[in-house]
């Protein structure tokens, strides 16, 4: 069984991050007036800013995908080694862009809010009574505090994450590089499941402002998973007491 899950989930995150690249294209080949009210918000208040930041972001989550291809690292190293800085370079660019964004998410998160109570989902079997909201509710920027600093933590973890794999890979001390690539990664992820978070969030929750704020918090669960594969295969390669008997 476990055969057959490994080419599953890898399958799974190829096609969620190439489509959650994909869909950012969209900033740079539609006009303003085909995006969603909020979007269009973002690109009046922080026009260059916001493009800088998504440009950065769809090279990082394509590219690094690369980096994980084992039979790509060891038959072109140089080719790993480049596409490896193109990548911290992008993600470098893009989370110091969030950084000074940061401070606008919760006027993002409440209009994003606000634009979702005009959206019927009714053919889900979902009322706005059920989620939490009604066709007139309104949302302010104060009520999303921890969205900012779910959204500037993750900046600097990305950040971080990302200058220790740079460190690691210069000392060669490679396993560890790999590590903190992956714990990288894992943050730049985050462009993908937060925006599958956001509807399972608000189900469970039945409060917007709660719901937003967890799928802010949601790049946690990614770090998670990823410390545990870290460790578990870290765990794997200590020789048991088992391997030294006769």
């Amino acid at each position: 069984m476990r055969s057959y899950l490994r080419p599953a989930r890898i399958a799974a995150i190829w096609l969620l991050a190439l489509g959650t690249a994909l869909a950012s294209v969209r900033y740079f080949l539609m006009p303003a007036r085909w995006l969603l009210p909020n979007e269009t918000l973002l690109l009046l208040r922080h026009h260059t800013w916001i493009l800088v930041h998504i440009a950065g972001g769809i090279v990082a989550i394509t590219l690094g995908l690369f980096q994980f291809v084992g039979g790509l690292r060891d038959a072109y190293p140089r080719l790993h080694r480049a596409v490896g800085y193109v990548y911290l370079s992008a993600v470098f660019v893009a989370g110091c862009v969030a950084l000074g964004l940061s401070s606008d998410t919760p006027v993002f998160a409440a209009d994003g809010l606000t634009d979702l109570t005009s959206i019927d989902l009714s053919f889900l079997g979902l009322s706005p009574a059920l989620l939490g909201y009604s066709a007139t509710s309104r949302f302010s920027a104060n009520q999303f505090f921890l969205v900012r600093v779910g959204f500037t933590t993750l900046a600097v973890a990305w950040l971080l994450t990302g200058a220790m794999a740079f460190v690691r890979a210069r000392q060669r001390r490679f396993n560890e590089h790999r590590a903190w690539m992956m714990r990288n990664y894992s943050l730049t992820f985050a462009a993908a499941t937060v925006r599958l978070a956001g509807l399972p969030f608000l189900i469970l929750t039945r409060d917007p402002v709660a719901a937003i704020t967890c799928t802010f918090w949601s790049w946690i669960l990614n770090l998670m998973v990823v410390e545990w594969m870290i460790r578990r295969r870290s765990y794997q390669t200590v020789p048991q007491w088992g391997a030294f008997r006769n």
